[in-house]
């Protein structure tokens, strides 16, 4: 061993017998020792090293009478077992066993366990305090506390048994280091989190503020940090790479940066570069650095010679210290203590044997745990499952991606997890029910100790391993076995923070389709598990799950396409009409819970609903609305006749719009939510043609509505689609009216000719237009603006010579009123799309699109439209353009005469069909239906019924039929195909209700 600085010759007895060796002309001794030292730490008073065979030596240091420090003799440390390490305080030795035990050793050399600590794999001392680290990840501290150095919070200054630091408990941390009055902590993917003094920045947190509580120092985030050490206040850190960064105090030099002054974030020591650093040490003003070519540079105080560079003085630059060569032994390790310098060489063959012990991996334990064994065996092995299942630390530092050191990476937007290898050994683990058993109660054990915000976000890898585990287990055993683990999982996701929940949402929006696709897909066969039981259990632990479901929704919503999962993989398919009835009921009754006793409501939750139970939740709340209207009308006027319980709106062919404007006028908001019933020109529907009658009422008002001729909408370029006016007065009442239909259309389950962008549903249920949006609107509009925002370049931009003034709806618009004329810039190019596509939506319309909401939800009842998506409001509320034509023909039923296909008059009737324009395809559609496109979740129900009619006289003469309500086709035996092509075609172009006798005017 090469010893320099102070008294660096004294304490070591040496090979020949002799206490001292002479030294270099740089100050330095070559201790020739005759065993290797394996430990070594230096206070103020205390020198303490340890010896490859596990013998502990003291040299107390004192002041001799000339005033100057000197060392004692060395003193062996009695105790039974073999020591691990030391680490020695200012004035305190502590020691740490073989077994795990920490031993403080007392002015007699006695060391004293502490009982309260065991199993544990580090202990590193400051000045006055201590922080240790257990087998299982757990810190410890005790000691002075002042300046927040044992990290427990303000209220707790010192303590002389160790304290459980519960904010790292869920972090897998490799080491632990102390200082003067600071601590740290690294973790196995390079994170450091720092507390205590700061006074001179040693924390690295860019102040000089004391922390009470272990603080994450990103700014060495993805340096690959793998080891720490700390002075009296200043901090080396040492990277996979081979770089060195150092802050804090930089009085003496000793941060190696050619300067004197303090640094509050850690620097690259740039003088080493080139130079790759092995292992680095701290004194108390001093550093030592020792590189890959066995070079040892030093930087810093130098006063007592512990730079090891004689004469030459650049203290504040790192130099090497002129160790004589040794070709037997090479220098494996560094050593600074208070005001001394150490390098310990070791043989050659010991350092190769050194490199060839291989730690045991995750899946061995996996293969090792599963493999057949005897009682004694499975005893120890059941031990090793629940310390592994029972710290968060563990299986925080499991399966990680070591591929080019990615876990290395990890952050806030990348969890350096390798997923697919801890599927590969939970698929081990699950294959025997003993060792599912002891890992399902560590984890049901495990999870409610969790920390709600872990310090850093390596503490959150559990939360995607764990959901693997679910899904190997859904995978591998019977439905119910994973749902006490899932219930428990789910809440312990509830309990994080808002800000570890958003880490957690962009883990799992980074990961790949498919394995986001698995994780969700195990929360919905977790909940499909419970929801088709009977009776459902509709407990909070349930309800957890359904929440854990919306967070993997809320994150699925902000991912882009294509990589963005489609809605409909989060809705859980329960066909039990049963369950949304009492769901339903429940609902209704929400607002007399309590808060926090409020049941599981699925919808609550409408991004796990299907379209078609939302759709049912939807009807089956207006047709209850429509008894309990009814019955207030006979609860308040009495005896009704059946016209005096419905909406009853009376209308003329001719006129249908105005005379319905003018009904709605004077109607109270209340009778809206009655059912709806429609006269045309004084005449009843029979009972049979009633929802006909209806359909075909809304058929023409929208469709004369929306048309150019009453100027109540603006139109796109190509005439398909219409928006509201800029220049239209909310006053107009028209626009209310038009709320009002949408909203009957929807509450009596009809579609309506409704040619709006997607805009226009997005609005109703509070979702703001995007540039999506304009783009369907107007699309060259909108892929100049996409151009502007993606496109071009700030020059090209430039060149535009564009302003914020716009004409939309032939007004010229200033979109910044503040400041007139502002150019368009590529700084503001953002600012002006959203402000156009803003002024086209929103700003222009306000007035009028408000008046229509107001009528829209004078008829439908706002919570249960929020169950839909704009989409979905958009296909109900439309429905979606049929033209399978073949397919029709397929599934269409014959009664009557008409007993088959095959029937000469049906026959007649699909080659008349076949010589259809598209245009008269969809209007037979309409006739037959009610509908030119096709109620969005009667895609798959719809069929048609052909039949013969009951006729007096030639069925020549008469017209073919339909009952719109059932979708029924009453169609003559006409004689020929040109007669049946005749009286179809016409029916089909007169575009208004039918009546059997050709004779009747159409």
């Amino acid at each position: 061993m090469f010893s320099w600085g102070e008294d660096s010759q004294r304490g070591f007895r040496l090979k020949d017998g002799s206490e001292t060796a002479p030294p270099t002309a740089e100050g330095l001794h070559h201790l020739q020792l005759g065993y290797h030292i394996t430990a070594l730490s230096a206070g103020r008073t205390v020198l303490a090293f340890l010896k490859s065979n596990g013998n502990a030596f003291i040299i107390p240091i004192m002041e001799s009478p000339a005033g100057s420090r000197v060392r004692g003799k060395q003193e062996f440390v009695k105790f039974k077992d073999k020591i691990k390490t030391v680490s020695c305080g200012d004035d305190t030795v502590t020691l740490l066993s073989k077994g795990g035990q920490v031993l403080c050793v007392d002015r007699k050399l006695v060391p004293r366990p502490m009982k309260t600590l065991c199993a544990v794999s580090q202990v590193a001392c400051g000045s006055h305090h201590a922080v240790a680290l257990t087998k299982d990840g757990q810190v410890y501290t005790w000691g002075q506390g002042s300046r927040g150095q044992l990290g427990l919070g303000e209220r707790q200054p010192s303590t002389e048994s160790p304290q459980h630091l519960n904010s790292l408990s869920a972090v897998p941390l490799v080491q632990v280091a102390a200082g003067g009055g600071q601590s740290f902590a690294l973790s196995v993917s390079g994170a450091v989190f720092s507390w205590g003094s700061n006074h001179c920045g040693q924390l690295g947190l860019g102040d000089t503020t004391d922390r009470h509580t272990p603080t994450p120092v990103h700014c060495l985030n993805s340096k690959k940090s793998t080891h720490i050490a700390c002075g009296k206040a200043h901090t080396a850190t040492l990277t996979k790479d081979g770089g060195v960064f150092t802050f804090g105090s930089g009085e003496y030099g000793q941060l190696g940066h050619n300067s004197f002054r303090d640094e509050l974030r850690p620097r690259l020591v740039a003088e080493l570069w080139g130079a790759k650093v092995t292992k680095i040490a701290c004194g108390r003003h001093h550093t030592l650095v020792l590189t890959d070519s066995e070079r040892v540079y030093s930087f810093g105080c130098g006063e007592q010679g512990q730079l090891g560079h004689g004469e030459e003085s650049h203290p504040s630059v790192p130099l090497p210290v002129q160790l004589p060569q040794d070709t037997n032994n090479v220098i494996t390790n560094i050593f600074a203590g208070e005001n001394c310098s150490f390098a310990v060489c070791t043989s050659h063959e010991d350092v190769q044997e050194e490199a060839s012990t291989v730690t045991d991996r995750f899946d061995h334990l996996m293969d090792k745990w599963t493999a057949e064994c005897g009682s004694k065996a499975w005893k120890q092995m059941k031990q090793e499952i629940h310390r592994m299942f029972s710290s968060a630390s563990r299986l925080n530092a499991s399966f990680l991606e070591k591929s080019k050191d990615e876990h290395f990476q990890t952050s806030p937007k990348y969890c350096g997890l390798n997923l697919p290898r801890a599927q590969l050994a939970f698929q081990k683990l699950v294959k025997k029910d003993n060792v599912f058993a002891e890992v399902e109660g560590a984890l049901l054990n495990l999870l409610p100790s969790l920390d709600k915000q872990p310090v850093g976000v390596e503490g959150l890898r559990i939360f995607l391993i764990l959901n693997e585990l679910l899904h190997v287990i859904q995978n591998h055993k019977p439905p119910l076995k994973s749902i006490k683990l899932a219930k428990a999982i789910a809440a312990a996701i509830l309990n994080l923070s808002a800000g570890r929940l958003q880490v957690i949402g962009d883990w799992w929006s980074s990961l790949p389709s498919s394995t986001m696709s698995k994780h969700v897909e195990v929360w919905k066969q977790a909940l499909s598990v419970i929801l088709f039981n009977d009776p459902v259990h509709r407990s909070s632990e349930v309800k957890n799950l359904l929440l854990v479901l919306q967070l993997m929704y809320n994150v699925n919503h902000r991912i882009a396409e294509p990589q963005k999962m489609p809605e409909s993989e989060f809705c859980l398919l329960l066909t039990n009409e049963t369950f949304y009835l009492e769901d339903w009921l429940l609902w209704r009754l929400g607002s007399s819970y309590k808060r926090n006793t409020e049941p599981l409501i699925l919808c609550s939750f409408p991004s796990v609903m299907d379209l078609e139970s939302k759709k049912y939740v939807f009807d089956l709340n207006a047709q209850f609305t429509k008894i309990k209207e009814r019955f207030r009308i006979i609860g308040e006027f009495g005896f009704s006749t059946p016209q005096d319980l419905h909406f009853v709106v009376e209308v003329r062919r001719g006129s249908v719009l105005k005379d319905t404007f003018e009904h709605l006028a004077f109607t109270n908001p209340r009778d809206f939510k009655t059912p709806l019933m429609v006269y045309y020109d004084g005449n009843l529907p029979g009972w049979n043609d009633f929802y006909g009658y209806v359909k075909d009422f809304f058929y023409e008002v929208f469709h004369e509505m929306v048309s150019a001729e009453t100027g109540m909408f603006m139109y796109n370029d190509s005439k398909t689609l219409a928006w509201f006016p800029s220049k239209a007065a909310p006053e107009d009442q028209r626009y209310l009216h038009f709320g009002v239909l949408c909203g009957l259309a929807l509450y009596n389950q009809c579609i309506i000719h409704l040619p709006f962008p997607l805009a226009l549903f997005k609005k109703l249920l509070g979702v703001r237009p995007s540039l999506g949006d304009m783009m369907e609107f107007r699309p060259g509009v909108g892929e100049g603006l996409k151009n502007i925002l993606e496109d071009y370049t700030d020059d090209e931009i430039e060149i535009l010579n564009i302003d914020f003034s716009i004409n939309w709806d032939g007004t010229n618009v200033d979109l910044d009123p503040h400041n007139p004329e502002k150019p368009l810039t590529g700084q503001n190019k953002k600012e002006y799309v959203e402000a156009y596509v803003n002024h086209a939506f929103n700003t222009s319309v306000e007035g009028v699109f408000q008046e229509f909401k107001r009528g829209f939800f004078q008829v439908c009842d706002q919570d249960l439209v929020k169950l839909f998506r704009p989409r979905e409001l958009q296909d109900v509320l439309v429905g979606k353009d049929f033209n399978d034509w073949a397919r029709l023909k397929q599934v269409t039923v014959y009664a009557g005469e008409y007993t088959t296909p095959l029937h000469p008059t049906i026959q007649m009737f699909w080659e008349v069909f076949d010589d259809l324009t598209e245009d008269q395809k969809k209007a037979f559609l309409r006739f037959v239906t009610g509908f030119e496109r096709v109620p969005i979740l009667d895609l798959e129900k719809f069929k048609m019924t052909i039949r013969d009619p009951e006729v007096q006289g030639p069925p020549d003469q008469f017209y073919p039929n339909a009952h719109t309500c059932s979708s029924d086709l009453e169609l003559p035996l006409y004689s020929t195909k040109e007669i049946m092509q005749t009286r179809l075609t016409e029916a089909l172009s007169s575009n208004k209700i039918i009546f059997k006798e050709a004779g009747t005017e159409l």
